[in-house]
């Protein structure tokens, strides 16, 4: 029997859940899209690469480019999944969603278009394909990313995030299944101040990391350098950075770039009316795309790396293995003696902290380095912690709760018994440590005088090169973060607000290694000083074999793959 025709609304309807891009149609948007980019946008928007970077100068097209990219694949790409991400919702509008709907009006999609200004999403009738965008203030919308493919997802302004959140962004939430059609990042941004986060590691100069075999391997590639050899089986990130300079100095820019010109023109002004040198961080960051970190601002002096790329301030001893506490210690001294320092003496310094967790720094240097290096070669935080897991901690407790001076676990059975011991907290807890586990840790000196200098001092010493920081620890956050503050008087002071339990660790530390330098307790021949409240039987016992030890919880701090710190990141 002869099926009857269909309704001609059936038919529409059919065809409309037929999506097939109109090549022809299509094609000839992509030539008027590239047609308005100047080429450094061009490279951007048309590197096929499947994890890309702009840093960009302030004004110099990187959201654009974003935009450009977004409009190409929205009607090329049947049912594409987009999502454009800025830190807050309001900035997602300002930046994409308005600009986004004059781009659709002035090449005639604005019809082709579904508009949605409670979602702030747009999606393509020809292609079903839908753009996004989500501000990561907003918690739901962020969490609807997690589990869900994407054709491209696009991190903007990522220098504002906080380092752990635009991890887990990449890592987590879009990561694992971006390969499923094969998708990209775009991460986008102006330098920020705090040179740490993936973001900064994937566009600074210089970035790498080592193998296992111990070759260096870059974080990322200058899209400039696409074709050359040792680059073409890359699948990491292609960096791209230009500036409102470089747009301005192309061939016949003052009349195809009229208004990068006039930004760039005006740049130059602000330059002026501020009395801002070349070496100006802001003038750095903003103007010319320039990671560089305000040293007027910061409270410390810490520099990851050199201009070049040379580590500087910041050591990496574990390569991609994730590790804390004893663990840890144990691989950064390791690290230590591949180096040649074999002589290695040690400080340990801690901070009970208030409203802040417990944070232990060891630190080691060697009497016959004549640059006088400190290593951090141990971080450790965690809230609860009392004067019985400090001890364990530091030095092992047994069964009965008492110290394992004889069979040290803990840090002293890594390191063996330190130069110094030093701490900020109570006198209760510091009397509880001495009389009942034989710790003597000195007290910290918490005059206020006294802490400015200290860091005065310090900072000399990260100018210097001098200390060295364990990368991607709670000590290297907090150095990149603390700022100054001023009070009612216009004097700058500490921000209480910011976590400096770490740093104050540092802080202390230091001094006291510098005291047993110019006091000449420390010589190359001297044997580590005998920590006070244990005998010699126990100093000349951690140089013994600890393989059949007690094992305490603080063993064990180590992960391969994932671990939750005391920050509770995971």
């Amino acid at each position: 029997m002869a099926r009857a025709p269909a309704k001609p609304w059936a038919r529409a309807k059919a065809a409309r859940r037929v999506l097939s891009p109109d090549e022809k149609w299509a094609a000839a948007i992509r030539e008027r899209v590239l047609g308005d980019c100047h080429p450094f946008q061009l490279g951007a928007v048309e590197d096929p690469s499947r994890f890309i970077t702009l840093l960009v100068g302030r004004g110099g097209g990187k959201t654009t480019s974003m935009r450009a990219r977004a409009i190409l694949k929205l009607t090329s790409i049947r049912r594409a999944r987009l999502t454009y991400i800025a830190p807050t919702r309001p900035m997602a509008e300002e930046l994409m969603w308005e600009p986004l709907k004059h781009s659709l009006e002035h090449y005639g999609l604005i019809d082709d278009c579904h508009i949605s200004e409670s979602k702030l999403a747009c999606t393509c009738k020809r292609t079903g394909a839908v753009y996004k965008l989500v501000g990561l203030d907003d918690k739901g919308e962020v969490n609807k990313l997690r589990g869900r493919p994407f054709d491209e997802v696009q991190p903007d302004e990522a220098s504002l995030y906080p380092a752990h959140i635009l991890a887990d962004l990449l890592d987590r939430a879009v990561g694992p299944r971006l390969g499923e059609r094969n998708g990209c990042i775009v991460m986008g941004g102006t330098p920020g101040h705090i040179l740490s986060g993936p973001f900064y590691d994937f566009t600074r100069t210089g970035a790498s990391v080592q193998d296992d075999e111990g070759n260096t391997i870059p974080l990322h590639r200058p899209y400039a350098d696409r074709d050359k050899p040792e680059y073409s089986a890359w699948d990491s990130y292609s960096s791209h950075h230009w500036t409102l300079k470089d747009v301005a100095e192309l061939p016949e820019a003052a009349r195809k770039y009229v208004a990068l010109v006039n930004l760039w023109a005006e740049a130059l002004k602000v330059k002026k009316r501020n009395r801002w040198s070349d070496d100006n961080p802001i003038w750095l960051r903003e103007y010319l795309g320039q990671w560089a970190a305000d040293d007027t601002d910061m409270v410390f002096r810490y520099r990851p790396h050199l201009e070049d790329g040379k580590l500087w301030n910041q050591w990496d001893p574990y390569g991609d293995h994730k590790l804390e506490g004893i663990q840890a210690l144990k691989a950064a001294i390791a690290k230590l003696a591949e180096f040649g320092l074999k002589d290695l003496r040690y400080v340990i310094s801690d901070d009970m902290g208030s409203a802040d967790p417990f944070a232990s720094n060891v630190f080691a240097f060697s009497p016959s380095d004549l640059l006088r290096q400190l290593w951090h070669v141990m971080g450790f935080e965690r809230t609860g912690m009392y004067a019985r897991t400090i001890a364990e901690l530091t030095i092992g407790v047994d069964e009965r709760g008492q110290a394992m001076h004889d069979k040290p676990a803990g840090i002293i059975g890594v390191t063996g018994w330190p130069d110094g011991m030093v701490m900020d907290t109570d006198q209760a807890t510091l009397d509880e440590l001495s009389k009942v586990y034989g710790l003597r840790f000195v007290k910290a000196d918490r005059n206020p005088n006294y802490k400015a200098g200290a860091i005065e001092l310090t900072n000399g010493d990260f100018v210097d090169g001098r200390i060295k920081i364990i990368k991607g620890s709670h000590l290297e956050r907090q150095l990149q973060s603390l700022q100054w503050a001023e009070d009612q008087f216009g004097r700058v002071k500490e921000n209480k607000a910011q976590a400096n339990h770490s740093t104050d660790t540092l802080i202390y530390g230091r001094k006291l290694v510098a005291e047993m330098f110019e006091t000449g307790s420390i010589t190359t021949d001297a044997p580590p000083a005998a920590a006070a409240g244990a005998d010699a039987e126990a100093q000349a016992s951690v140089d013994g074999d600890y393989q059949h030890r007690e094992r305490n919880e603080f063993d064990d701090l180590l992960v391969d793959a994932e671990y939750v710190d005391a920050w509770g990141n995971g």
